[in-house]
């Protein structure tokens, strides 16, 4: 099953548009759990089984983990383990190499650690994401970030527009050798219709709900595709931290119903 398939049927067997990212912060653990590799698989698991059924799709974040050390690598492989193969998991790690170098983080996040897709720097151009399109899986392109700096470049004007307009229009052209699909920024509303237009069949990757600022009400009549879908909306902060309770986990549950709802244009529930 591709990419594009499994997420398609999680979204329409959830009714969901939401993408449930893990930034695991051991910092951030309820008080219960320990503060190390274990406490945050747990965490995580828990998280998991609490919100599988009203996710569309799973974001790791590789440097919450890596910052665990080597025992973060197991971390995250018992994290993506752990996710049912029925729900798709996007590794967000920003690879932006060429060459071997790529090929090598394409071999780590599809055949080590099992994921349907990664998100990917295009800065270098078409060798940073070739070596990720391989069949059934996805690359996301940076192009409009949610980060306040995301227009010290991405809105640098070029020949054919801003650079995040080029980006947007290239990466529909690369997608006929391999799906690709955008990350734009929710902080970015009046630039998401624009995006859309560029590339109207790409899945959006939308980061930037919640603790970033962005709203929830009016993300998927600007960025979903002409038949409703093509909108991932990640939350991450706002779920997993929820409660820093016993109930951490029934809390993720509502804070992901409440955004499934909001993009929904219904209240959850």
């Amino acid at each position: 099953m591709t990419f594009d398939e499994k997420y398609r049927a999680a979204s329409s067997r959830s009714n969901s548009r939401v993408c449930v990212g893990l930034d695991p912060d051991t910092e951030k653990l309820p008080d219960h759990l320990p503060r190390d590799v274990s406490g945050v698989t747990e965490f995580l698991k828990q998280v998991i089984d609490a919100t599988h059924d009203l996710a569309c799709v799973y974001k790791p974040n590789f440097a919450f983990f890596g910052a665990l050390g080597s025992e973060g690598y197991d971390a995250l492989k018992a994290t993506i383990d752990h996710i049912p193969d029925s729900v798709p998991v996007i590794l967000d790690f920003k690879a932006g190499d060429i060459g071997n170098t790529a090929e090598k983080y394409a071999d780590m996040a599809y055949d080590v650690f099992g994921v349907d897709a990664v998100t990917v720097n295009p800065l270098m151009g078409y060798d940073a994401v070739s070596p990720f399109q391989r069949e059934g899986k996805c690359v996301f392109l940076l192009c409009l970030t949610s980060n306040p700096g995301s227009a010290d470049f991405q809105r640098q004007e070029t020949k054919s527009g801003p650079l995040f307009e080029s980006i947007a229009k290239t990466a529909a052209t690369w997608s006929s050798e391999g799906q690709c699909g955008l990350v734009v920024g929710a902080t970015h509303p009046e630039d998401l219709p624009r995006v859309r237009q560029l590339a109207p069949e790409l899945p959006f990757l939308i980061p930037g709900v919640g603790s970033q600022g962005g709203e929830a009400g009016s993300i998927v009549s600007q960025a979903a595709t002409a038949d409703g879908v093509g909108v991932l909306v990640n939350a991450s902060r706002s779920i997993l931290y929820a409660s820093s309770d016993v109930d951490f986990a029934s809390a993720a549950r509502q804070a992901t119903d409440q955004l499934r709802g909001a993009l929904n244009g219904t209240s959850g529930g």
